[in-house]
């Protein structure tokens, strides 16, 4: 029997209570189960800091955003389990998990782990993805509310509306001795972005490299072509006027006020650090 401590998010984005439930219900057979709800962001931080420790395994419902917040307070040595019920679920699916309950709990119940690597933004931890500039402005107007209402469509729609501010902002990046402008920068630790949409082969989240994509002149038909590539290849490494590195540190700057997104959520604005020091979360996977 192992004790397992589940923290919850009420208010994460898709709120598949019927999901949580029958998981609960599943794992309570045979297991000791104590529930934690959040209740403001920075909880499930909080909680894990303070909780982790005392448990076999830690299990997050919600989407990537909570998962975000446990991260940066889970013990490493404690594995980390994702029941997905939020938005995206972009760990859930780099990691095998689907939203089907017997899938999750067999996954619980197997304890297969793998070591997610994660990367500093600041004095955060990241599992995911850092963006500055097109999709953080995306993020900063959704008003956590409508997203629980509308889910993903209210991400669409607003990736609509910022399609016609493509250059608002002009971004500088400082990777590997250098510096280059970009009118929107993406870091990404993982395979998928908004959901189960492939940008890359280059890494994912089980790989300490950190993959950077700079979009320079940022026009609507680059961009189009971009989102041609996801859709039908699954790699922007493709398009040559993208710039695509490799590094572990990057430095992100801008003379005009320009908002980050960190693992889907909003974090502050630019400057922004970027660092890797090789931690890392054991994450329970489907084989």
């Amino acid at each position: 029997m192992k004790k397992i401590a589940v923290i919850i998010n009420p208010k994460a984005g898709s709120n598949n209570k019927k999901l949580l439930k029958e998981v609960i219900e599943k794992l309570s057979v045979s297991h000791q189960l104590t529930i934690f709800e959040t209740n403001k962001p920075g909880d499930a931080t909080e909680i894990a800091k303070k909780e982790s420790g005392n448990f076999d395994l830690v299990a997050v419902a919600g989407g990537d955003g909570t998962i975000h917040e446990v991260i940066n307070g889970i013990n490493h040595l404690t594995p980390l389990a994702i029941i997905p019920t939020g938005t995206a679920n972009i760990v859930a699916i780099e990691s095998g998990i689907s939203k089907n309950a017997p899938s999750i709990c067999s996954a619980i119940q197997q304890g297969i782990t793998k070591k997610a690597y994660l990367h500093n933004i600041n004095e955060k931890k990241f599992i995911l993805m850092v963006g500055a500039g097109y999709d953080a402005q995306v993020v900063a107007n959704i008003k956590p509310k409508l997203k629980t209402i509308f889910g993903k469509f209210i991400f669409v729609w607003e990736s609509f509306k910022q399609f016609f501010n493509l250059k608002q902002f002009n971004i500088k990046a400082k990777i590997n001795e250098q510096t280059y402008s970009a009118n929107w920068i993406l870091i990404t630790n993982a395979t998928h972005y908004a959901g189960r949409f492939k940008i890359t082969n280059q890494t994912s989240i089980f790989d300490s490299h950190l993959i950077c994509y700079l979009f320079p002149n940022l026009t609507k038909l680059d961009f189009l072509y971009y989102l041609f590539l996801i859709l039908c290849y699954g790699d922007l490494s493709k398009a040559k006027k993208i710039i695509t590195l490799r590094s572990l540190s990057i430095e992100i700057t801008s003379e005009q006020e320009t908002p980050v997104q960190c693992d889907g959520e909003m974090d502050s604005n630019v400057p922004t650090f970027i660092t890797s020091n090789n931690e890392y979360v054991q994450l329970i996977v489907n084989k």
